[in-house]
């Protein structure tokens, strides 16, 4: 595996453990979603990534 490889791998690790940070701070503050609004927006984040990330055609 290359040094890239392994910057990248590193970078994403350290964006995941950042987001889980976050998370439990909200949690911590009591900014939470019912379940069924937090699923939706988990979905309509998704859609736009995907919209994004698409192949342009």
């Amino acid at each position: 595996m290359g040094a890239t490889a392994t910057n990248k791998q590193q970078k994403n690790y350290s964006t995941v453990l950042r987001k889980l940070d976050r998370g439990i701070d909200d949690m911590k503050a009591g900014r939470e979603l019912p379940l069924k609004e937090a699923f939706q927006e988990i979905t309509e984040l998704r859609n736009t990534r995907r919209k994004e990330t698409s192949p342009k055609g």
